[in-house]
Order: structure tokens, then C-alpha cells, then sequence
């Protein structure tokens, strides 16, 4: 699986959320934050039986673009229950907190009413049911390098301000992304 990393955690900060919250990570997935942090996932998806989906990205702590501070926890913590990741339709990947459940990792549905299945014991087995494809470096290329190769093969007649702002868009999402194996020790 490959993840755009949100840059290292930091222990001090992961030990503060779970003092705020009244908490204990499991510690792969506190090993997990340190390294990671969460981070993007595009052009990610699991299956597990009849439950498959995408995987937008696993959130972070402090001023990244997924972050726990958009997340009610307080609905989660009340079912003992940590939101870990998310996919692209506003359905969450879920961490058991308490002792029955303890690291487990679940998929809950909000379109079958909040449904939850189990999707793997632990992170790493998550983590081996998604399956990744590398961004695209022409998603990559700049709006002037995409005009000149399509102008280059007598296509320029195709080029639009509408084609050009979704060029825009493609570099805005992925053009700083470094996609890495995500790895947990």
C-alpha cells in the first residue's frame, strides 16, 4: 500500500490526544502516527467479502488536511472507537479501543446506517487488504507541458479553459504528493 505521508508525529502530541481523551492507542497504530502521522492514499482500495471501497487517507494529528480536529470524537469514543481513516463517500475505517475490540480494525457504512464489519485484527492486516497504484507523472506536468504535447501531436484545437482549470486541479491534488510503502515496524 502506498500512503503521501503527513510528515512524523510527534509522542508528545499523540500522548496529549489520548490524555485529552482519556485514551490508549494501540501501539502499532501509536508506532503508526509517529512515522506517518496519517497521510493521503489515492488510488487506494480494500475488499474484504462484499465490503470494498476506497481509502482517501488515514487522518493526523495538528494542521494537516485530514485531521482529528474535523472529527466529532465524542461520538466514536462513546462506542469505544477511534476514526483512523476514511474513504471518498464519508464512510470511516475505525479502531477498537476497548478490551474486546483492542486494535481491531472496522469499516463503518453510514449508507447501511452506521453498519460495521470487521476488516482485520490489527493495522497490518488492514493495511494488506488495500491495494495501491502509483500517481501518474503526467498528473504531475505542468499546464504549459500538457498544451505543448497535445499541440505537439495536432491536438491543440482540444485545449479549453475548462481542460485547462481540471489540469489544474490534477496538479493541485497530487502535484506536491510523495506516495511511499507504507510500512509498520
Amino acid at each position: 500500500m502506498l500512503i503521501a505521508r503527513f510528515g512524523g508525529g510527534e509522542l508528545a502530541k499523540i500522548a496529549e490526544l489520548e490524555e485529552r481523551y482519556h485514551i490508549t492507542f494501540p501501539e502499532e497504530y501509536r508506532a503508526f502516527l509517529v512515522k506517518y502521522n496519517g497521510g493521503f492514499t489515492p488510488k487506494t482500495k480494500f475488499k474484504k467479502g462484499r465490503t470494498a471501497s476506497d481509502l482517501k487517507g488515514f487522518y493526523g494529528i495538528g494542521k494537516v488536511k485530514l485531521s482529528f480536529d474535523s472529527l466529532d470524537m465524542e461520538k466514536w469514543l462513546c462506542l469505544s472507537m477511534w476514526p483512523t481513516a476514511c474513504d471518498s463517500f464519508g464512510n470511516l475505517i475505525l479502531t477498537g479501543l476497548d478490551q474486546e475490540r483492542r486494535g481491531k480494525i472496522y469499516f463503518w457504512d453510514h449508507e447501511r446506517g452506521g453498519a460495521l464489519t470487521l476488516l482485520g485484527a490489527d493495522l497490518s492486516q488492514f493495511v494488506s487488504l488495500c491495494k495501491s497504484e502509483r500517481i501518474s507523472e503526467n498528473a504531475r506536468r505542468s499546464i504549459q507541458e500538457r498544451e505543448a504535447a497535445l499541440i505537439q501531436r495536432g491536438r491543440g484545437g482540444v485545449i479549453t479553459d475548462a481542460l485547462r482549470k481540471m489540469w489544474q486541479d490534477e496538479l493541485d491534488k497530487y502535484g506536491d504528493m510523495i506516495q511511499e510503502e507504507l510500512i509498520l515496524a
